[in-house]
């Protein structure tokens, strides 16, 4: 993404006037979980990619997985780093360099955030981070667009089904598990369409 789209998303998250955490700590992911965890066993090293306020990641260790958590934004990081009582790095997808560590990667609207044209090569560095087999849940705002959204200034890249399926033709060694679409959890936002795809790195 641009020096200054990546910028200016970043220090949405960072300024702590937008509250965002709060507003979305405690969202009801449930639906999602439920179909993300059926593809993982007992005690499975998940990483969250986006982690925004840490809220799926504490999920994900009162289950029992194995979380490490990541996020592009220094508010964000300290934000959930005080929730999970444990690290979160610092770290941009661009910047992935993890290698065949995951069972599963939970990507929830966060690559929404990474432009159109590096969406090929943060998908390859997810992909690189599974294991053999690992899933990748990731959703996206629905849509064919890219914009920049004049409120906040966030960088946005929509997903429809034929982009997410060129995404996976392109990597090579990935498959789509699933492919859904639903409703903003959000009670204010229940018109926003989601899809959500997830992936398998093939063995």
């Amino acid at each position: 993404m641009m020096t200054n789209e990546k910028n200016q998303t970043i220090a949405y998250y960072d300024d702590p006037a937008n509250a965002y955490a709060d507003q979305t700590l405690h969202a009801d992911m449930s639906e999602s979980y439920e179909r993300f965890e059926k593809y993982l066993t007992p005690g499975a090293a998940v990483l969250d990619a986006g982690c925004g306020s840490g809220r799926d990641s504490l999920h994900f260790m009162q289950a029992g997985y194995a979380v490490t958590a990541i996020d592009a934004s220094k508010e964000m990081c300290a934000f959930a780093s005080r929730l999970l009582q444990q690290e979160v790095r610092q770290l941009r997808f661009q910047e992935l360099d993890y290698d065949a560590c995951f069972d599963g990667i939970w990507a929830c609207a966060s690559l929404l955030h990474v432009q159109e044209r590096q969406q090929g090569e943060v998908f390859h560095r997810l992909m690189c981070a599974l294991v053999p087999g690992g899933v990748l849940y990731a959703s996206w705002k629905y849509g064919e667009t890219e914009r920049t959204e004049a409120s906040s200034g966030r960088l946005f890249c929509d997903m429809t089904e034929q982009r997410v399926e060129a995404l996976a033709q392109v990597e090579g060694g990935a498959s789509i598990e699933a492919c859904w679409i639903s409703e903003d959890v959000r009670a204010d936002r229940r018109s926003q369409k989601w899809l959500n795809v997830i992936f398998r790195k093939e063995t």
